[in-house]
């Protein structure tokens, strides 16, 4: 690990599968924005702080995905400084069976095998509508950016630099994802939309790059996402059960993992691209005898 400058007092740290963001406030503290993974950079994180006898004062969590909240409350107690999390994303957060809600397709037991001490409490709260919180003295900069989870946000430092956090996927990313990642496919495509608004002198995407433009990467991501809710449309022949229709999506995109967290993200994504199709009216759904049934609008122009 080392600390990668991008302007100011803002530097970002590449973990194992996604880059950080680190605001100084002194020499030796700062605020740290995501942690990472738990078993995989805990321990390399740690070293690292250590090594370079910087600490984190605050911890700001982007939204409550493991790779992005899992070290959060082991640093909390470690270096004993706050965490701030949106009011959706600290509720996710709470306990095991609060963040089963993100994944119904795993059992109790399956989530606690998976999440054993990565929950964690928000000392701080970004309500609904803030659009600036100052944190450990700091103002930062408030960018909601639902749809990928409920509360996701986006920080944007004094040195106008944007923490995207999964709001975007890098170019590279975008090539290997068969399945990307929403809750609501709707509110996903509004966030990715509003970034076309936000002028700042650097941009950091949690997957990863910085970017000092971000014109042509959103519209690569609205375009993508558009193009995958076709092919989902697309593997609807006749009438389908959800199970069917899934089953139609995994062998179309040559997917083959039976890991109960993945097959629960693929179920989650898979989800949120029915929802998105239904609402628009291009899919019908019937309900009968406790199942979804679902079949193409043959009347809808869109």
């Amino acid at each position: 690990m080392e600390w990668n400058l991008v302007k100011g007092n803002t530097y970002t740290v590449d973990v194992t599968a996604g880059t950080l963001l680190f605001y100084k406030t002194g020499e030796h503290d700062g605020i740290l924005v995501d942690t990472g993974y738990a078993r995989e950079d805990r321990e390399p994180l740690i070293r690292f702080f250590e090594e370079t006898g910087v600490r984190p004062i605050g911890i700001i969590v982007s939204h409550t995905h493991y790779d992005h909240a899992g070290n959060a409350e082991h640093l909390k107690y470690r270096y004993k400084c706050p965490i701030l999390a949106s009011l959706a994303e600290a509720g996710t957060a709470v306990s095991e069976m609060a963040y089963r809600g993100a994944y119904p397709a795993m059992t109790p037991r399956e989530i606690d095998d998976m999440m054993a001490g990565q929950c964690y409490q928000a000392d701080q709260i970004v309500m609904p509508g803030e659009r600036v919180k100052i944190f450990c003295g700091v103002p930062f900069g408030i960018l909601p950016l639902y749809g990928h989870t409920p509360g996701q946000i986006g920080i944007i430092t004094p040195d106008k630099v944007a923490y995207l956090a999964d709001a975007l996927m890098s170019e590279t990313v975008m090539r290997g994802a068969k399945m990307p990642s929403a809750v609501c496919r709707a509110d996903d495509l509004k966030a990715k939309a509003s970034l076309r608004a936000l002028r700042c002198d650097a941009y950091v995407l949690a997957h990863r790059g910085v970017y000092s433009d971000i014109g042509d990467l959103i519209e690569n991501n609205i375009a993508y996402i558009l193009d995958r809710a076709e092919l989902v449309y697309d593997c609807l022949q006749g009438e389908m059960s959800e199970e069917e229709w899934v089953r139609a999506v995994y062998r179309r995109l040559d997917m083959h993992s039976t890991k109960a967290f993945k097959c629960a993200v693929c179920e989650r994504n898979m989800r949120s691209f029915i929802d998105y199709l239904a609402d628009g009216g291009r899919v019908v759904i019937e309900r009968r005898e406790g199942v979804c049934w679902y079949h193409k609008n043959t009347q809808c122009t869109q």
